[in-house]
């Protein structure tokens, strides 16, 4: 018997006839969100904001005739600034004892919100080798997990947000504990959330990776604040502090000089076409 409520076909273990005595626990479109919470509840993070001064990239970005969205222009950063400090690559593992683990490439999950049978969704949308994709490209795969079939892009994250709560529970502490490679496949080495385009400003990002980041609304002037939440086990202040001034420059230089590409290109190819 489906779920009526869930978009995906039901399984053997979301079933609502299998283990009929295992509470269900949050709602489902509730589910995913209170399980990442629980899984940040020992991490010790700290927060550092830095203001930004993106005024030129956001007139380039705005002469570009392929709209790239901020989200994408500041992962695109942050994946390069991992380049330069390898902490950005790292997560703190418990299991069987407490060390680091350093992932070969970035893994960057963006947060997107989807409305799911009249509720929104947090969804968690991880872009892999973020430092060798073109903004173009990472635009492309943001756009799909924005309006592609929910059931298709985000199969795996409404299954199990249907499954019994100490199912849940159980799968995650294995996928946290147990490979480090697995873990950040789904999780990500960092996390990219923002409301920005509300116009409001996240104070304090939480999820379970090493580093957050998030941004508020650029003003008139091109400035923004921007804010690293870290786990202080993995990296310091002083650390994270240069990480921002590096995003910062990056932004400031790499990117700006991409945007430029990007836009050269798609007029290139108006005029041959």
């Amino acid at each position: 018997m489906n779920n009526p409520k869930s978009p995906v076909p039901a399984d053997r273990i979301s079933t609502r006839g299998w283990l009929r005595w295992l509470p269900t626990g949050m709602p489902a479109h509730r589910a995913l969100v209170t399980d990442l919470m629980w899984l940040h509840r020992t991490m010790p993070t700290v927060s550092q904001v830095k203001t930004f001064d993106l005024s030129e990239l956001r007139t380039v970005r705005k002469a570009c005739p392929r709209r790239i969205s901020w989200a994408i222009a500041f992962l695109r950063a942050y994946a390069l600034t991992a380049l330069e400090f390898p902490s950005l690559r790292r997560t703190y593992l418990t299991w069987p004892w407490p060390h680091l683990y350093e992932h070969p490439q970035t893994v960057g999950n963006l947060v997107v919100s989807r409305q799911v049978s009249s509720e929104s969704w947090l969804f968690f949308a991880p872009i892999a080798d973020a430092e060798n994709f073109t903004l173009d490209r990472q635009q492309g795969l943001l756009e799909r997990y924005q309006t592609g079939p929910v059931e298709e892009v985000f199969k795996n994250q409404v299954r199990l947000a249907h499954y019994p709560f100490f199912v849940r529970r159980l799968l995650w502490w294995l996928r946290f504990h147990g490979s480090p490679g697995k873990r950040i496949k789904r999780l990500g080495t960092f996390a990219v959330t923002t409301v920005a385009g509300q116009g409001v400003t996240i104070l304090d990002p939480r999820a379970p990776v090493t580093s957050t980041l998030t941004y508020g609304p650029i003003n008139e002037a091109g400035q923004c604040s921007v804010t690293i939440a870290y786990d202080h086990r993995v990296m310091d202040g002083k650390e994270v502090a240069e990480i921002l001034i590096a995003t910062e420059r990056i932004m400031q230089t790499r990117i700006v000089r991409e945007f430029h590409e990007l836009a050269q290109l798609h007029r290139s190819r108006s005029k041959a076409a």
